[in-house]
């Protein structure tokens, strides 16, 4: 097995000599990028000592050429907070059990930590208490914060509406009072004025029968309207009226293997992915590429997934803007205000950082 260099062994002579005339600032934040505690009042240098630190700590060029990558590019941005709510419904009293949601979402969210983001996982809960957990959170949130909001478990469409389905939804005469439209937590999400706000719908939209489900489709004009604050994209891992798919590993006379699946009673289930969520995690350590080119990167992997799966992307606003960017406010005491907050919904919640 090779190791990679030591990173002063790496870099050339013009790098050591541009790294030797960052300014502190420049330094303090390749540092907080590189997870590496550095104090630098008093150097007559911070350039150098910054190499030092990052190649005692063992950080490699690869790694280091990705931080310059960050700061100098030109769209860099400090958003107040960065805060993930993820959904994940699998769990259903009337509808078929699913096998991925929270591992997709417990996957999403080491992911997301560790480009600083809180995460807030919600699992299997009726659209009453989702709601409030939302309203909770977002209230909370600072403005001009990114916001990114995933929902993982069972969905439907009506017309031109999206809809996330409460873990009580029954089968057929499905009403309001069992979903979370897309218009709601648009409209929820918009109130908190993010900088950035990510939905993503991993989710079947399939349309529901007008006759078997009357009563949703007469309430229809009661609708939520939404408007836009600033950035937003939206992105729905299939197209209308198709199905999203769970890759499941399955001990099936004692082999393991991966595929599309409709569980039965006797099989082992020994866990799984999402197809769209499986690509999405692999590409969220891109800090060279802005969050709309990713999804795009991201939505041609699904294309070329086991199953046929096409994604589509909503986008409103072209500013550019990164997962990795750095927050101004402290993320700790949000993470602390949210935890309390949240307390109440420790049976269906999880605020982490």
């Amino acid at each position: 097995m090779s190791y990679p260099k030591p990173l002063l062994q790496d870099l050339s002579l013009k790098e050591l000599k541009d790294a030797s005339d960052f300014s502190k600032e420049v330094c303090e934040i390749i540092a907080e990028l590189s997870g590496v505690k550095i104090i630098f009042e008093g150097a007559k240098s911070p350039g150098k000592q910054l190499l030092k630190c990052l190649d005692r700590a063992g950080r490699t060029y690869d790694q280091y050429t990705g931080y310059l990558t960050l700061v100098k590019k030109e769209s860099y941005y400090r958003p107040q907070s960065k805060v993930a709510l993820l959904i994940a419904n699998e769990k259903y009293e009337h509808l078929s059990t699913l096998v991925t949601p929270s591992i997709d979402c417990e996957s999403l969210g080491k992911s997301l930590r560790e480009l600083g983001f809180i995460t807030v996982l919600v699992n299997n809960t009726k659209s009453g208490i989702l709601k409030e957990i939302l309203i909770k959170t977002l209230q909370l949130i600072p403005e001009s914060s990114y916001c990114f909001l995933i929902y993982a478990g069972h969905g439907c469409e009506l017309i031109n509406t999206k809809c996330l389905l409460s873990t009580d939804c029954p089968s057929e005469n499905i009403e309001f009072n069992h979903c979370v439209t897309e218009n709601w937590l648009l409209r929820e999400s918009a109130k908190c004025k993010p900088e950035l706000c990510v939905l993503i719908m991993d989710m079947c939209r399939i349309n529901l029968d007008r006759q078997s489900n009357p009563q949703i489709y007469s309430a229809i004009p009661n609708l939520e309207e939404y408007t836009i604050h600033s950035n937003l994209l939206i992105s729905y891992s299939t197209q209308s009226s198709s199905a999203a798919y769970e890759c499941v590993l399955i001990e099936k006379e004692e082999t393991i293997g991966v595929a599309s699946y409709s569980l039965d009673s006797a099989d082992v289930v020994r866990g799984g992915v999402s197809q769209y969520v499986d690509a999405l995690c692999s590409r969220l350590n891109e800090n060279d590429v802005d969050i709309s080119l990713m999804l795009d990167r991201v939505h041609g992997d699904v294309e070329n997934s086991i199953k046929p799966q096409r994604p589509i992307k909503v986008q409103c606003g072209v500013s550019k803007r990164f997962l990795s960017d750095l927050v101004k406010g402290d993320t700790k005491e949000l993470w602390s205000i949210l935890r309390g907050a949240l307390e109440k919904y420790n049976e269906h919640c999880t605020v982490s950082m």
